[in-house]
């Protein structure tokens, strides 16, 4: 199987660098001077205990790509989309399926109408991990899971090839039939834990620690429960379960990727995560006000971004999803 990554960051870097190692033919989509480096030098990955390792890859521009992938992985931000999609689109042939591993459902359209529903499938990850300016990925916490499935539900032989391709890779793959509530239900989580992070400030144990934290985070998740049962996708009991889990034990040091990108004062997926949840919200007529504080504090964070000040709200946090 041929599979292209588009984007060596922190989710493709870690994930097609598991595959390379695994044996599969994965080419790496990026930006030249991405391309430069990975080429020169490999891809550099730090795992949780500090060690060091480079994986030897195949990077590619998009003025080099010729011949359609078996499979092409997008691993990029969800404000990255479309260009992802404007790049990756001389390796989508007849044949391709596309799985995006992108937090947020509102890629999913979008690629619907660029490739096709036939094209598509449904996608999610699990890992904890940063890009470092050097280009390095460090692995912030063990583990890594993905899961993918048709958009219908349906059992198809391209699944099971991709996961009979993925099942060395040394990262727990599942197929699921329930795929896009799934990924309704992983937005669920990241979005209530991002604001939680950008409106309480850090990880959730050191919220809950403090008077009022956990009921204030409980409230968040509500919201978000509310918005999910108004669209369609109930939060599961097993789903909330674990955003309970994660958001409420005391001394947890969970944070999400986009309250580290906020706390270090970089872009984030502001809009994807959380700003698509309050404007969904508000047009099912569900009242988010925690939510919406939150959309607003990071939309006044991406302006200041943008004009290129300081932005660092507060030390490094611990490492989470």
């Amino acid at each position: 199987m041929r599979v292209l990554v588009v984007g060596a960051g922190a989710v493709g870097g870690w994930f097609g660098a598991a595959l390379v190692r695994a044996g599969v033919d994965v080419t790496f989509l990026v930006r030249s001077e991405r391309a430069a480096r990975l080429r020169a030098d490999g891809l550099a990955l730090v795992d949780p205990e500090g060690e060091r390792s480079v994986v030897e890859v195949r990077a590619v521009t998009v003025d080099e790509l010729t011949d359609p992938a078996d499979l092409v992985l997008l691993a990029v931000k969800g404000t990255g989309i479309e260009k992802a999609m404007d790049d990756a689109a001389r390796a989508v042939g007849p044949s391709t399926a596309v799985l995006p591993l992108l937090n947020g459902v509102g890629h999913v359209p979008l690629l619907v109408d660029r490739f096709g529903p036939a094209a598509v499938l449904g996608g999610l990850c699990l890992v904890a991990t940063r890009l470092a300016p050097d280009g390095t990925v460090r692995h912030l916490a063990p583990g890594g899971s993905l899961r993918f499935g048709e958009l219908d539900g349906g059992a198809t032989a391209r699944l099971d090839d991709i996961a009979t391709a993925f099942a060395p890779a040394g990262f727990a793959t599942s197929v699921s039939a329930t795929i896009e509530h799934d990924m309704w239900e992983k937005w669920h989580f990241m979005a209530a834990a991002g604001a939680t992070g950008v409106l309480l400030g850090g990880p959730a144990g050191g919220i809950t620690a403090v008077e009022g934290g956990a009921d204030a985070v409980t409230a968040i998740l509500a919201e978000a429960s509310a918005m999910l049962a108004a669209a369609g996708f109930p939060v599961r009991d097993e789903a909330l379960a674990r955003a309970r889990g994660a958001l409420l034990t005391p001394s947890s040091p969970f944070t999400t990727s986009l309250y580290r990108d906020f706390a270090d004062g970089m872009r984030t997926e502001a809009e994807p995560v959380v700003g698509d949840m309050v404007r969904r919200a508000d047009d099912l007529g569900v009242p988010v006000p925690l939510l919406a504080a939150a959309a607003v504090r990071l939309r006044v964070h991406e302006a200041a971004a943008g004009r290129g000040a300081s932005l660092s709200a507060s030390p490094a946090p611990a490492p989470g999803g």
